[in-house]
């Protein structure tokens, strides 16, 4: 009867011991605290990242002036495009508007009937470094004295014309006088021979022979005053004439400059748009850095536009981690949280964990154009008193990085119980 103890014993023993792991589990589970993390992927990169070499309009490449791997300084000449085609349009576009400059000078003039044109100082500078140029001036002012001559001659021998007809006037204003001084006289003798007439004294013949010839003189007046009459009227129509010759011509400078307005506009564009071009065809850096995966390599190759050429890496600004955090997690992470990071390229036995902290979290969700899969961009910062646990190991940018986000501590039993928390949730809010 004495056996059945050591059996009784073990269970009692056992159950003892499993009662005390378990009590000893949870109340360490729900006193002890652990440190909590958001894990992401992430590569070491440079603070705005690698800087992309394009050129907005494409075209043929003639030099190639670097190579993978060098090293270059802002504004160095990396890459030189074919402009034969260019400068031989701008050629011909530069000569069109500086003729339509001059033109416009020619016009000017012509408008305010000056004796003089005053060209533009963009067009007389042009002019002192270019012989097309300037015979484009020459051959306007050539053309505006030849058609000043031609006006003033116009002008002058209307004026000979109008001058004779003045003198015609005067002397017809001489007949005239003489004519009716003669007609008085005449009246007054037909007055006379009338008198005597009327009193038997004088012949009738010569009574009406007077009046014929007052009748005649009145005629001739009439004539003469006609013949005034019409030479002031030819003499109105000379001046007129003489205006009208002003008047056409500044009508015509003021039609073509108001027509050569656009095409000047339009050229002065074009020329403005050229130049750009000019200035494009030598690329350069962007920043100072090392040339990174170039995809010109050859002369003559054919680029298009915006095509990426090349990549300058920059060397002079802080390094930076940018990492990939997922979606789910985003409620957990916010800027100046502290941030662990580790180097798995370096050995993990003698490299240190260094410190960091999150500076910036991506305002939307990005996606992986390769998995498809969304994601936010987080990025990291390391203080240079980090940088110097590493000693004479280096950061290069790509090189990868394992990211722990702190987000603060938690127990044990908390870290178990949300998967069981989170289904009961998503359990009792379905239909």
């Amino acid at each position: 009867m004495a056996e059945p103890w050591p059996v009784r014993g073990s269970i009692i023993i056992g159950l003892t011991t499993v009662i005390v792991l378990v009590g000893g589990f949870l109340i360490w589970s729900l006193s002890s605290e652990i440190s909590g993390a958001v894990v992401a992927s992430g590569q070491v990169e440079v603070e705005q990242h690698r800087q992309i070499v394009q050129h907005p309009d494409g075209g043929v490449v003639q030099q190639i002036s670097v190579a993978e791997g060098d090293r270059v300084e802002a504004g160095d000449l990396v890459l030189s495009l074919d402009g034969n085609l260019l400068r031989t349009e701008y050629t011909i576009v530069n000569g069109q508007y500086f003729e339509i400059l001059a033109r416009r000078g020619r016009l000017e003039a012509e408008r305010s009937d000056a004796d003089e044109i005053l060209f533009t100082a963009e067009l007389l500078d042009e002019g002192k470094g270019s012989p097309t140029v300037s015979s484009l001036i020459d051959g306007q002012a050539s053309l505006f004295h030849a058609r000043l001559d031609t006006l003033r001659q116009s002008m002058d021998q209307l004026g000979k014309q109008a001058e004779t007809i003045t003198s015609e006037m005067a002397g017809i204003e001489a007949q005239i006088a003489a004519l009716a001084r003669q007609r008085e006289l005449i009246g007054r003798e037909l007055t006379d021979q009338q008198s005597l007439l009327d009193r038997g004294l004088a012949q009738a013949s010569r009574v009406l022979a007077l009046e014929r010839e007052a009748a005649r003189m009145d005629g001739e007046l009439g004539s003469l005053q006609a013949g005034l009459a019409s030479a002031a009227i030819r003499q109105t129509e000379l001046e007129i004439q003489r205006l009208r010759l002003s008047a056409e011509r500044r009508e015509e400078a003021e039609t073509q400059l108001r027509d050569l307005g656009y095409r000047e506009l339009e050229l002065a564009e074009r020329r403005r748009s050229l130049t750009e071009q000019l200035d494009r065809l030598e690329i350069r850096a962007p920043v100072s850095g090392v040339i990174y995966n170039m995809q010109v390599t050859t002369p003559r190759s054919v680029i298009r536009p915006a095509d990426a050429l090349m990549y300058v890496i920059p060397q002079d600004r802080p390094l930076v981690i940018g990492a990939r955090v997922a979606t789910i997690n985003i409620d957990e992470i916010q800027p100046g949280q502290p941030v662990a990071l580790r180097f798995s390229a370096f050995s993990q036995r003698t490299t240190p964990e260094i410190s960091g902290r999150l500076d910036r979290v991506s305002a939307d969700a990005l996606i992986d154009e390769a998995t498809r899969m969304p994601y936010y961009r987080a990025e990291v910062s390391i203080p240079p008193e980090e940088l110097e646990k590493l000693g004479a190991l280096s950061l290069v940018p790509g090189m990868p990085v394992e990211v722990y986000i702190q987000t603060g501590n938690r127990s044990p039993m908390a870290y178990l119980m949300k998967p069981l928390t989170d289904y009961f949730v998503r359990a009792f809010r379905e239909s």
